[in-house]
């Protein structure tokens, strides 16, 4: 076990960019494992051992283990499930091809793809997928089809744009999404799929960023008009609506990945730049106050009232976001030494050694004694989000070789 008090912080002296070049026949058989490495940046390490915790918990079907203990003897049914957070898996595991640029868990990936698709997507009228929450995993009455779920799943997804049947069924959600939007460009959290119709009382604060960045993802491999102006929309109605919200405002890492992309695709006008910059920038603000910056405090780099690792793995995410979105310089450099500290607790709460290593518990309490059992509990999410928000770091380091 560790000393949170007195962390073993790996710091690389030496960044060398090695450039594979592959020729000919050799190409092929090179891009199955991989196709560059990151392996003189901060975090590999513990990005593949954690890649490796999700590697081993994908079953012979393509379903993940999504629960499991610090304590191996701690065995859980994989009964209790969630369509949502499978997808969130699956698209960690496509970053982790585009960003950390490995291809080992390529063919796992495509193969829990493949149970995501064959399982949790279902047909809705002529035209619409949906991705369907199944009562007896989610501890609901009936089943319900979460638009979340569908924008994760386009995230997670659209890259296998190819795969036989996948294109069509890519699409299907795209419409789906539109069919859920309101006149404003709210996105409904979900549908009703006992009732056949759109649940407009329920609220879901990610839900609508998540749906947003889906369709920028279906647009890229599916140029269509429609999915772009339907996301832009979303985007700009958070923007407007939460701006009153002040230092209240959720932080909504999805919302503002969306914001990333069209800002990286020049997808957006100049006055719309501006709008959806000072909407990142709200949501970095107080985020970024509530961080413990003391370093002689045992949660250095986490947040106050929040050491829970899957959820300061979103705050990574979002933060590298944001990071790409805003022009201010000196808020640029106080996002970089946030993401640089946080992303060293969550290294010093990630399991090490043994059977779970690679896990990240629900609590970065699980080390102490005492403390209640669910804090050692090793939920999938966990470790996708915290994968995540180290990939991301990694790519700023890689875009402005500060490292």
């Amino acid at each position: 076990m560790f000393d949170l008090t007195s962390p073993t912080i790996y710091i690389p002296t030496i960044f060398i960019t090695l450039v594979l070049i592959f020729i000919s026949i050799l190409y092929k058989d090179a891009r199955k494992n991989t196709h560059e490495n990151t392996k003189d940046l901060p975090y590999y390490g513990e990005i593949g051992l954690s890649m490796g915790y999700i590697g081993r918990n994908v079953l012979e079907n393509g379903r993940f283990q999504y629960r499991k203990n610090v304590n191996p003897e701690l065995e859980y049914d994989n009964t209790i499930y969630n369509s949502l957070r499978h997808a969130g898996t699956l698209y960690s595991m496509y970053m982790y091809e585009k960003y950390g640029l490995e291809m080992k868990y390529n063919e796992q990936r495509i193969l829990s793809s493949k149970y995501f698709v064959d399982r949790y997507i279902k047909k809705l009228g002529d035209d619409k997928y949906m991705v369907v929450s199944i009562p007896e995993e989610e501890g609901i009455k009936y089943p319900i089809a979460k638009t979340g779920a569908a924008g994760v799943a386009l995230c997670a997804l659209s890259n296998l744009y190819q795969e036989e049947g996948y294109l069509e069924k890519l699409r299907g959600l795209g419409e789906f999404l539109l069919s859920m939007q309101s006149e404003e460009g709210n996105i409904y959290a979900f549908y009703d799929c006992e009732r056949n119709k759109i649940n407009t009382q329920a609220e879901a604060v990610f839900y609508p960023g998540e749906a947003a960045a889906g369709l920028l993802y279906l647009y890229e491999v599916d140029p269509q008009q429609k999915w772009l102006d339907a996301a832009k929309k979303t985007l700009f109605y958070l923007a407007k609506t939460r701006k009153s919200m002040e230092l209240d405002i959720p932080f909504d890492h999805w919302s503002v990945l969306a914001i990333e992309i069209l800002f990286k695709n020049k997808l957006v006008t100049q006055a719309e730049i501006n709008t959806l910059r000072a909407y990142a920038e709200q949501m970095a603000i107080p985020m970024l106050s509530s961080q413990i910056t003391n370093s002689n405090n045992s949660y250095y780099g986490a947040f106050k009232d929040n050491i829970r690792p899957c959820s300061l793995g979103t705050i990574m995410e979002g933060l590298a976001s944001i990071y790409f979105c805003t022009d201010n310089e000196p808020l640029r450099q106080i996002i970089f030494k946030s993401i640089s500290i946080g992303n060293m607790f969550l290294s010093r709460v990630q399991v090490k050694t043994g059977t779970q290593a690679g896990g990240l518990p629900n609590s970065a309490n699980w080390v102490k004694a005492g403390v209640t059992p669910n804090a050692s509990v090793i939920r999938i999410d966990n470790v996708q989000h915290v994968v995540l928000g180290w990939l991301r770091f990694q790519n700023i380091l890689k875009i402005t070789g500060n490292y």
